[in-house]
């Protein structure tokens, strides 16, 4: 748990943050009045799917893993949320439980707020209400161009639209124009996004690595160019 002392710089912080500008002083601080700021180990679970829906999350540092299982427990799709992004939107004002599991996978700082809490603070600004119906829109937008992507039968073209994928969630823009994705992903990562093995999954990272599209060293990827696919 992080010092209690810190909490008026986390409060000034998410001040300036998209979802969280549009709020009054008011507003604000009934939200804020019960937040959390804690730091999770790589491999930590903040939640699983089918737990209480208690807390709504905002990344301040790191990256976290959500996935969500279908009935049989044998599908789970695969997102990942970095810094200066709220979760979960999934099951806003309806939903009791989480809709998927969470997952620390670098180390990560966090803050969060009772659910009830941020439900309520929105139905009294219409502005933060229409910020988030934004948001939720494009992480629909997002969440089906990778159902999509992942739809084709070579396995070699799925890990080289995860490795797209992670470019353009991920990745931060270089001077030289080159994309570097700032977070270590293992070749085990790529092949659970991909939905192929992690022996496909480095093959075909050499070879890109080969032909010089991509270099990839201390588990971080940098893409010579935004896309490759």
């Amino acid at each position: 748990m992080i010092s209690k002392a810190e909490y008026p710089r986390y409060k000034e912080w998410l001040k300036k943050t998209m979802e969280f500008e549009d709020f009054s002083e008011e507003q604000f601080d009934y939200l804020t009045e019960q937040m959390q700021a804690k730091n999770f180990s790589k491999g930590q679970i903040l939640f699983d799917q089918g737990d209480s829906r208690e807390r709504f999350y905002y990344v301040v540092s790191g990256l976290v893993r959500t996935e969500r299982l279908d009935e049989t427990g044998d599908f789970g799709f695969l997102s990942y949320i970095k810094e200066k992004k709220g979760f979960p939107y999934r099951g806003l004002f309806s939903d009791d439980e989480y809709a998927y599991s969470a997952e620390a996978l670098t180390n990560i700082e966090i803050v969060s707020f009772p659910m009830d809490k941020f439900e309520q603070a929105l139905k009294q600004n219409q502005v933060a209400t229409i910020r988030v119906i934004q948001v939720m829109g494009q992480i629909i937008n997002n969440n089906e161009d990778q159902l999509q992507r992942m739809l084709v039968s070579s396995a070699t073209k799925r890990v080289e639209q995860a490795l797209e994928i992670f470019s353009e969630k991920l990745g931060q823009k270089q001077g030289d124009g080159e994309v570097y994705v700032p977070y270590p992903i293992t070749l085990i990562e790529l092949a659970r996004v991909s939905g192929t093995t992690r022996e496909t999954a480095s093959r075909t990272v050499r070879k890109l690595v080969s032909d010089g599209v991509i270099s990839y060293q201390h588990k971080n990827f940098t893409f010579s160019r935004e896309s490759f696919v």
